[in-house]
């Protein structure tokens, strides 16, 4: 699995409202809406949108108190020489943002982990990240 496929397994889930966004900081905004409508919302990108989306986690998600599952794939990740950098700049930039965060690698633990982070999100009313590594897509 890829993240083209999870994204497209995702758009057939009933349950799922799936909203395509043009970069990934408009999806803070979605998320935002929809949290503010009563939802649970999460996002779906690469670690490259995170990067893309720091101000909108700041000044909007943070700011505001809102809680966001951010569900980031792990580009660049140990074996992934094509985007070394932008691997080495993910979990600190989490950690610069104040983004509490995991990085998944077992898919043993995924369903555990995103109840965890959605649990905690919500307590904390902040967003919260989990790292998707290729080993759990």
């Amino acid at each position: 699995l890829n993240l083209k496929e999870l994204i497209e397994l995702l758009y057939k889930e009933k349950q799922i409202t799936h909203v395509p966004v043009g970069r990934e900081e408009e999806g803070i905004g979605v998320c935002t809406g929809a949290y503010l409508a009563g939802k649970r919302p999460a996002l779906l990108m690469q670690n490259a949108g995170l990067m893309n989306s720091c101000n909108a986690i700041t000044t909007t998600a943070h700011q505001f108190g809102i809680p966001i599952l951010l569900l980031v794939y792990y580009a660049g990740d140990m074996g992934d020489d094509a985007f070394h950098m932008l691997g080495l700049l993910t979990e600190p930039v989490l950690s610069g943002l104040r983004v509490k965060y995991a990085v998944l690698r077992d898919p043993a633990k995924v369903r555990r982990e995103i109840a965890a982070a959605v649990t905690s999100a919500h307590a904390s009313k902040r967003p919260v990240a989990l790292v998707l590594t290729r080993a759990v897509l």
